[in-house]
């Protein structure tokens, strides 16, 4: 039995990955209705692809599965003419051009196969996927992978389209038979699309490489008939990205994906606790106000402070004091940061100098960029960098120097460090 299902939970109510396109994810989303409309008018009313910029742990992953799902909940409901459908597969951004169609073509063929059953009842034309389902490796069993539950769905007359078995295997015909099965299905944007999400651009370090990987794919995945792709990413990237030429009628301007509203925070934990419980009296390691103190203190990020959470409750299950009443679990949460954090601390020996750096940059927010040297106390962004560097080592700091724009914020305290910075100001405030 599991730590959860002793405590009176059928899962881990504090995890830290992204909501599901699914009805639980549906449920269990809080503080983005102004977002969710955003997103879901731009896949259903533009021809661009939607781009999302957010902090990493805001929440963009779950914003664009729930806006998926909810877009083929209306369609099912009679509500809306356009079918969305998730695409379960995130696909990572790289470097490797190559690659990345690659992870794109087969999660749209993996999709397509879930879903070619459910599309046939609601009367779309389909391909055969007996050529896809080779590519893919393995017989596919119908009515998983996140497709449609539909019940009573009839009426109308379908007529499937057989892919042409004679072209050549290769890497090229499996393409383009991806890219058949989807003109098929949905020939106009009024049919509606799959919808996947290009997660991470902040990966590739900087803003050119992220614009001469999407500059590259601009006429292969970015031209797909059939499929709206979400492009999410964070530290200022994705506004540099928009802003290629090439790109221009093909990703949208991004939309602002801020941290939930604090007073939004206690009700997302309260969903999330009542939805996992399986008791009247379920022991919550960390109630509603506990974990609006922790996000708090993790500076509004959301996956930093579930994952906070989360470590708490296993810490005192180590102690033995899962059991203890709500009023002495509050006290047990300052100890635990108290303890965490000290821990940091010490891991990596760090020069007065080093540590009063890293105070002026949670103080200022918690994120910089080079340029602003001269606000830190620095004659040079080189003087500067030593510093830096002994920050990352010790895990508090996480830098991404952007060469082709100084101006983006790219040097932000990491979710240990926030922890570290509550509990300096707390010793601070005592002393």
């Amino acid at each position: 039995m599991s730590l959860w299902n002793q405590l009176g939970y059928s899962a881990n109510p504090y995890t830290v990955n992204p909501l599901a396109p699914n009805a639980e994810g549906s449920e269990l989303i809080v503080g983005r209705d102004k977002e969710l409309r955003k997103l879901t008018t731009q896949l259903t009313s533009t021809d661009t692809h939607p781009t999302i910029e957010g902090d990493n742990g805001s929440g963009k992953t779950s914003l664009v599965a729930v806006a998926a799902y909810r877009a083929e909940q209306e369609f099912i409901e009679g509500r809306s003419q356009q079918l969305l459908i998730p695409i379960p597969d995130i696909i990572q951004m790289k470097s490797g051009v190559d690659e990345l169609e690659r992870d794109a073509y087969f999660a749209i063929a993996r999709a397509y196969v879930a879903n070619v059953k459910i599309l046939d009842d609601l009367g779309f034309n389909t391909f055969d996927t007996s050529e896809l389902e080779k590519w893919l490796g393995s017989p596919f069993i119908y009515g998983g992978g996140g497709g449609l539950s539909v019940v009573g769905v009839g009426g109308n007359v379908t007529r499937s389209v057989s892919a042409n078995t004679g072209q050549g295997f290769t890497d090229a015909g499996f393409r383009q038979l991806v890219r058949d099965c989807l003109h098929a299905t949905f020939p106009t944007r009024e049919h509606g699309a799959f919808v996947g999400v290009i997660d991470n651009i902040e990966l590739l370090r900087t803003s050119a490489d992220a614009r001469q990987a999407l500059e590259a794919v601009r006429d292969s995945i970015l031209s797909l008939p059939g499929v709206r792709w979400v492009l999410c990413g964070a530290k200022g990237i994705v506004r540099s990205v928009v802003s290629s030429p090439r790109l221009s009628g093909r990703i949208g301007r991004p939309i602002d994906l801020k941290p939930v509203p604090d007073e939004d925070v206690p009700e997302l934990v309260r969903r999330r606790l009542a939805h996992y419980s399986t008791r009247p009296d379920p022991d919550a390691p960390v109630n509603p106000e506990g974990f609006a103190h922790i996000y708090k203190i993790s500076n509004a990020n959301l996956r930093n402070s579930f994952k906070h959470a989360q470590d708490f409750a296993l810490w005192l299950d180590e102690e033995g004091k899962s059991q203890a009443p709500p009023t002495e679990k509050r006290e047990l949460l300052e100890e635990w940061i108290n303890i965490t954090a000290a821990e940091y601390s010490t891991a990596t020996p760090l020069q007065p100098g080093q540590w009063s750096l890293f105070d002026k940059i949670a103080d200022a927010g918690g994120s910089m960029a080079p340029s602003d040297y001269e606000d830190f106390g620095f004659n040079s962004s080189q003087a500067m960098r030593f510093h830096l560097q002994r920050l990352e080592e010790a895990n508090l700091l996480d830098s991404v120097i952007d060469e082709d724009d100084q101006r983006r914020k790219t040097i932000s305290v990491t979710s240990n460090g926030w922890l570290v910075a509550y509990h300096r100001g707390k010793l601070q405030r005592e002393a």
